[in-house]
């Protein structure tokens, strides 16, 4: 036990102290914290709240028209003016826009005045119902007829296909972008500690290191410690993300963040949190056992990116199963390679999206991973074990040689 945690402790601490290590840890962090503070970054650069519309028009259509106007925004800055004071505001930038009104017949007409384009898709609507109004008063119609007029038509909507898991929109849009970011952090993380793990036990070989390691430690010891060290490594500087997201949840108020855009967690979106979680654990276990395989069957680092070029096609081929299908998580493709290994963690954590797809598919998907975890430890224990004094060439002729020795 001692030679292995003298061997987990030093990849563990030269990870962890690399720059690349400590510049990777700290932009996740900035980025976290840059999205925590997205709406006031939008604030800075947004000033539209700052903007002032003004009304030309008679007094009192002028009064209806603002009152209506800000019931649709009440944080809108409206100043009433004549035609020449707006147009000479919106000349000289104190006006975003004019709007002039006029009434002929019983019938608003309003012409807007801008330098940049008005805003008509807000103004219609409000003119359009305050002249309804006015014709309803001209015709002696009562309050209730007039809301009986003017109220929109009634649709009910009701589900024939049996949902398990149905969110509203705000929630739905919550969990695809978790799954989303999930998907990005699997296949990057999952990756990044894969090439460093194989990266590392082929340095250790092609420097004939190994030899003198393996005369005081097994090989499989200090194979399984490495290992473990690199996963240390992974789940530290994720632990340094996931600190920072709680601590911005304190300090920042992320959930007036997510009000402010009309967004809400739900029990639906935790579920899914858990689950990312899980298959980002699982997916980096299983690159990084792979890749121990293909580190142990490499004799020169240079030889390295080309060694892995299997687990990276796998790692995109996944990836690129699960972001196009992101929309349609029910698919036959999702399905099938949802059950494959190295497919299973990305492409079973966008099937957590469908309402179609239950825990227990789920939990399947997260047993094939154990399994192919398991099988490849042991496969890279026992290739390591003998390969430790294999120089030959290719990997395919190494493996043959390492399955050999005893």
């Amino acid at each position: 036990m001692t030679k292995f945690m003298t061997t987990f402790s030093m990849t563990y601490l030269k990870k962890v102290s690399s720059k690349s290590f400590i510049i990777t840890t700290l932009i996740l962090m900035l980025i976290v914290i840059g999205l925590s503070n997205i709406d006031k970054v939008i604030d800075f650069f947004d000033h539209s709240e700052d903007e002032v519309t003004a009304v030309s028009a008679d007094k009192d259509v002028q009064n209806a028209f603002v009152t209506a106007y800000k019931q649709g925004d009440q944080e809108r800055k409206i100043e009433k003016v004549t035609l020449a004071e707006g147009k000479k505001g919106v000349k000289e930038d104190r006006y975003k826009q004019l709007i002039d009104i006029h009434e002929s017949k019983g019938k608003l007409t309003a012409t807007l005045y801008s330098k940049g384009g008005g805003d008509r898709a807000s103004i219609e609507p409000v003119l359009t119902s305050l002249q309804a109004s006015r014709v309803a008063q001209t015709l002696d119609l009562t309050p209730a007829e007039m809301n009986a007029l003017t109220a929109p038509a009634e649709i009910n909507e009701t589900s024939l296909s049996q949902q398990k898991n149905e969110v509203d929109k705000s929630e739905k849009f919550i969990n695809t972008a978790v799954v989303y970011i999930g998907l990005f952090l699997i296949f990057m993380i999952s990756l990044n500690y894969a090439n460093q793990m194989a990266t590392e036990i082929a340095m250790e070989k092609s420097s004939r290191v190994i030899e003198m390691i393996v005369t005081s430690v097994s090989p499989v010891n200090h194979m399984m410690a490495k290992i473990v060290a690199i996963l240390a490594a992974a789940l530290t500087q994720m632990l340094a993300v996931a600190l920072t997201i709680l601590a911005c949840l304190y300090l920042f108020d992320l959930q007036d963040v997510l009000k402010s855009f009309d967004l809400s967690f739900g029990p639906g979106t935790v579920r899914i949190i858990i689950y990312a979680v899980t298959f980002l654990l699982l997916g980096l276990l299983m690159n990084v056992s792979a890749s121990a395989i293909i580190g142990a069957l490499t004799n020169r680092v240079e030889d390295i990116a080309q060694a892995v070029m299997p687990v990276t096609f796998l790692n995109l081929a996944a990836f690129y199963i699960a972001i196009f299908n992101l929309t349609t998580p029910d698919n036959m493709l999702v399905r099938i390679t949802s059950y494959i290994p190295f497919f299973t963690p990305m492409v079973m954590l966008l099937r957590t999206l469908s309402s179609q797809t239950g825990d227990v598919e789920i939990i399947t998907g997260i047993i094939i991973s154990i399994v192919t975890i398991v099988l490849s430890l042991l496969l890279a224990a026992r290739i390591y074990k003998g390969s430790v004094f294999s120089y030959g060439k290719g990997l395919v002729n190494n493996f043959r040689q390492a399955l050999t020795i005893k």
